[in-house]
């Protein structure tokens, strides 16, 4: 009853939309009071759609991540999380701005779209019933999945400085090193998700690796960034090549996390 009438994941993207609307009144006058705001409403956010999921957990009995709107409102929910984290420690003063900005756009589409993400608690499917793996693999994944979506929105920040500041070098450099910081945490995550995820299907399905959509996908999308990674540490890609390859990496994500579902249809991940 809580639940279903405190709305958290709505009050959440209605939390976030003030966060940003003060964000960008910081960015529009300098008004330090501006952002410390921000800063303290977007907090609340994390604060409410946090309590979301603890209520999704404590009526269902399990994580919050069966299904494409329980992994949707996950994976922004630790974007922020991400966010704050990373503005903590850099103070750039952009990454509350990108998670927040993303945030209102993530939780709009899971609280507007109900034939596709259907917000009511369903049974498990049989082979999700392991409350240990779902919750080490799938939330490992996912939140890979919710560092490179700020590794999305920051990497847009950072094209808006190479469009709009071409000649401020030292700017971009400092972004793109940060960018690099981001998508170097959802490399790990996604790999050690990857990992366990053969781990469970070892126990499940009795191998560890069956080239299914879902892997296939997932491998993809590691291998697309690892190679990003490498192509900057190697002097191949510069600041604006880094860039747009951490934003067009982002489409595998995509195609690993909603296409093999709801485009493919195929294959044993496809529930």
């Amino acid at each position: 009853v809580q639940y279903n009438s405190f709305k958290p994941f709505q009050m959440a993207w209605m939390i976030h939309l003030a966060a940003f609307i003060l964000f960008g009144l910081f960015f529009l006058f300098h008004k330090p009071r501006l952002f410390q705001a921000g800063l303290v409403v977007f907090a609340a956010g994390i604060g409410v759609s946090g309590y979301g999921f603890l209520l999704r957990c404590l009526i269902a009995g399990r994580p919050p991540v069966s299904n494409m709107y329980e992994s949707l409102i996950w994976v922004v929910f630790g974007m922020t999380v991400f966010a704050l984290i990373f503005e903590s420690i850099f103070k750039t003063r952009q990454f509350a701005a990108a998670g927040s900005a993303l945030a209102v756009i993530g939780f709009v589409l899971a609280d507007n779209m109900p034939a596709m993400m259907d917000s009511a608690i369903q049974p498990l499917q049989p082979v999700l019933r392991s409350n240990f793996w779902l919750t080490i693999h799938v939330l490992t994944i996912t939140l890979s999945y919710a560092a490179f979506l700020l590794s999305f929105g920051f990497g847009h920040l950072c094209l808006w400085t190479l469009w709009s500041n071409p000649g401020d070098r030292e700017k971009l450099k400092e972004q793109t090193k940060l960018l690099y910081r981001v998508v170097q945490v959802g490399v790990v995550l996604l790999a050690a998700g990857t990992i366990l995820g053969g781990v469970w299907a070892n126990y499940s399905w009795g191998r560890f690796w069956g080239w299914d959509p879902k892997e296939t996908w997932a491998l993809i999308a590691l291998l697309g960034y690892i190679a990003i990674l490498h192509g900057r540490l190697a002097g191949w890609l510069k600041e604006k090549g880094f860039i747009l390859g951490v934003l067009a990496a982002f489409l595998g994500v995509l195609m690993a996390w909603y296409g093999v579902n709801f485009i493919l249809g195929a294959g044993l991940h496809s529930y």
